[in-house]
C-alpha cells in the first residue's frame, strides 16, 4: 500500500512532536521501536528528518561564522575532515572554525547551498548520508554584488549517531569536487 507524501509528513510531525518523544539538544528525540523490533516507515522518516535538520544547522552555523554553536551539531567525539584538515572532538572543531573566521571582513558573506541529500537509516542509532554542496562567497555590503559565482563544489559524506543529546554528526568528510571561481 502506497502512502502519500502528506501522510508521511503527518506521521513525521506526529513522531517529532509526540510527548512520548521527549526533548534532546536543539531538536526533539525521535521515538523509535524497542531494540530488536524493525523500524517503521514513520520512524525511518523521522530519523531522516532529524539528520537533515542537523545538516542544515551545520550549514547555517558555517554561513553565520558561528564558531560557538558549530560544534554542537557534532557528537562529543565527532570528527570533521574538512578539505585537508582532520579535526577530532568539539574543542578542535570550535578552535578551527574560530581561527578560520577571525580575519574575515565584517561584510564577508558565505552560502552553502546543499543539494541531492540522501540519508540512509542503518538502525535506530545510526544513519549515513551524502550531499552535494555549492559554496558561494560574497560581500554583504549593499550593491556590492552584481552576480554570484560559486567558489567550490563539494560532497559531504556523513555518519550520524543518536546520542543522549539527540542525533549528532559522528563523522563528516568534505570532499572537494571542483574549484569553480575564476
Amino acid at each position: 500500500m502506497a502512502i502519500g507524501r502528506a501522510a508521511v509528513l503527518a506521521l513525521v510531525a506526529a513522531a517529532l512532536t509526540s510527548p512520548a518523544a521527549g526533548h534532546a539538544g536543539a531538536g526533539r528525540a525521535v521515538a523509535v521501536a524497542p531494540v530488536g523490533k524493525k523500524l517503521t516507515g514513520a520512524e525511518i522518516a523521522a530519523i531522516r528528518q532529524e539528520c537533515e535538520t542537523l545538516a542544515a544547522r551545520y550549514s547555517l552555523y558555517l554561513d553565520g561564522k558561528d564558531w560557538q554553536n558549530l560544534p554542537s551539531v557534532f557528537a562529543e567525539d565527532g570528527v570533521w575532515d574538512i578539505l585537508s584538515n582532520h579535526l577530532a572532538g568539539r574543542d578542535a572543531i570550535r578552535d578551527y572554525w574560530k581561527s578560520r573566521t577571525a580575519d574575515w571582513a565584517p561584510t564577508h558573506g558565505r552560502l552553502h547551498q546543499v543539494t541531492n541529500q540522501v540519508i540512509d537509516v542503518i538502525d535506530r542509532d545510526h544513519a549515513r548520508g551524502t550531499s552535494m554542496v555549492i559554496v558561494y562567497f560574497f560581500d554583504t555590503a549593499p550593491g556590492a554584488n552584481k552576480a554570484l559565482t560559486p567558489l567550490l563544489i563539494a560532497r559531504n559524506h556523513d555518519e550520524f549517531v543518536r546520542t543522549a543529546e539527540g542525533w549528532k554528526i559522528k563523522h563528516r568528510r568534505v570532499e572537494r569536487i571542483a574549484d569553480v571561481a575564476h
